[in-house]
């Protein structure tokens, strides 16, 4: 199983509560443990065009950071979410562009260096290599811009991290299964009347079941010692 690279230092967690944002949250909860430092913090956010219902599906991931953040022992800000501007259109990269300015500026004067932004391509993405070099791209570009505002005031630097970009739905199911990750935290699981939550539930409970199917024992099949 592919483990993904998790910074140890305390970070400022983007988080749309889904399962990626979930997997940040244990992770980076389990370096706390280990390494004793200040909570990190999970801030609410959503980086995908803004879609009509997007009001009731920012009611359902404000509780959902709250049960997270009590859940893995980190802190929730849910004041500072970073959400899309109801009233300034813009493509989704300008929209990503914006969203990750901001969250490292917060970083930055927050005196943390490390931004963690769950976003993941999925397989199916048209251009998925040019979509991730994208992405990666992004994060680095805007962090060092965001950098060079610092002073003796703020962090030294900060930096965007993107460490399950380019995972495939099969290892993200492992994680969490390995993880024990309590997916019922996540925004979609409570939220049963909007569309794209339903959605959302449909799609995990095809990839749990096709990825269960693919790593589990057939019948009949014998374990080898």
């Amino acid at each position: 199983m592919i483990v993904p690279r998790f910074t140890q230092d305390r970070c400022l967690i983007l988080t749309d509560t889904d399962i990626e944002s979930l997997l940040a949250a244990a992770m980076a909860s389990e370096q706390q443990a280990l390494t004793g430092a200040n909570p990190s913090i999970l801030v609410p956010a959503w980086w995908t065009q803004a879609s009509d219902d997007l009001d009731l599906i920012i009611s359902a991931i404000d509780p959902a950071v709250i049960d997270q953040a009590g859940t893995f022992a980190l802190n929730a800000e849910p004041s500072r979410a970073f959400y899309p501007p109801d009233d300034e259109p813009s493509t989704q990269g300008q929209l990503e562009t914006r969203l990750l300015t901001e969250a490292a500026y917060l970083a930055l004067n927050s005196g943390i260096k490390r931004v963690v932004w769950p976003i993941r391509i999925p397989a199916d993405h048209p251009d998925r290599v040019a979509a991730i070099g994208t992405a990666i791209d992004r994060a680095m570009l805007v962090a060092r811009l965001v950098s060079l505002d610092a002073s003796t005031e703020t962090a030294a630097e900060v930096h965007i991290d993107t460490p399950f970009i380019d995972l495939n739905d099969q290892q993200i199911f492992e994680l969490a299964q390995d993880m024990a990750l309590p997916i019922e935290t996540c925004w979609w699981s409570k939220a049963r009347t909007l569309p794209q939550a339903q959605r959302r539930r449909e799609q995990w409970n095809e990839i749990s079941t096709r990825t269960s199917l693919q790593i589990e024992p057939k019948p009949g099949a014998q374990a080898h010692a």
